[in-house]
């Protein structure tokens, strides 16, 4: 195995379970724990982590964003972020907002991946620093302290200017009648979610299966406008033909 493969996968488990063990991942990869330990060590170099006795803990935790809800179904918008990377055309030009999901959707892309990004959350530019072929731009605005994302007219004018091959959003709310929705006091989101919609040739909402049938004050979308609704499990057939058939 590779060496950036290995520590991709290092990655991918410490994501997942919130802590890795030098003794297990050796035993996993079937290398030396001198060679994992040099690993995390490069990985802490680069700020992925940090080292602690017998392994490594993330550098620091994912912030919360608007919904702030950080350790609530943990593992599930993993395994949501795990399958939106799944997704990603390298090379292509895509928009990331701003959230918890997506955050770690960023954090999950490859280490080696070519990419050219729009985002407004300064969480997901802090994870795409990271990436050497990952290039960034980052839209101005106005500052949403509480979801860290910019937002406002000087965002969604700066949008004009693209058409994403794919844009990649965060939910509060997917429902199959009043569609994509976010509540009070994050009306500011509103705007710069609908320009991303409509400069995307393919839009993706990554959502764990309880935000399925949510709605709040605030219609970002119709359901018709959304080409994919990203989720950590399938859902009963009633459940999707409901959907048009968009959950994945």
């Amino acid at each position: 195995m590779l060496k950036e493969e290995r520590q991709q996968k290092i990655l991918e488990r410490l994501y997942a379970s919130g802590k890795v063990q030098v003794v297990p991942l050796a035993r996993e990869f079937e290398s030396s724990q001198d060679t994992i330990r040099r690993d995390l060590t490069d990985l802490e170099d680069q700020g992925f982590l940090k080292r602690v006795y017998g392994g490594a803990v993330p550098f620091r935790k994912v912030v919360p964003g608007f919904d702030g809800r950080t350790d609530k179904e943990k593992n599930e918008k993993y395994i949501v972020a795990k399958k939106a990377v799944e997704l990603v055309r390298p090379g292509s030009l895509i928009a990331i907002d701003g959230g918890t999901t997506n955050t770690l959707f960023a954090s999950l892309l490859p280490m080696s991946i070519r990419l050219r990004v729009v985002t407004n959350s300064f969480l997901v530019a802090e994870e795409l620093r990271k990436r050497p072929d990952v290039d960034v731009t980052f839209l101005g605005g106005s500052y949403d302290k509480q979801s860290q994302v910019t937002v406002g007219e000087a965002a969604c004018l700066q949008l004009d200017s693209y058409l994403f091959d794919q844009c990649f959003l965060g939910a509060y709310g997917v429902d199959a009648a009043t569609g994509l929705t976010i509540p009070e006091p994050f009306q500011g989101e509103v705007g710069v979610k609908r320009r991303l919609i409509d400069r995307s040739r393919e839009v993706n909402v990554m959502g764990v299966c309880s935000k399925l049938g949510v709605s709040a004050e605030y219609v970002i979308c119709p359901i018709d406008r959304i080409d994919r609704i990203i989720c950590e499990r399938p859902v009963p057939k009633l459940i999707q033909k409901k959907y048009g058939g968009r959950i994945v």
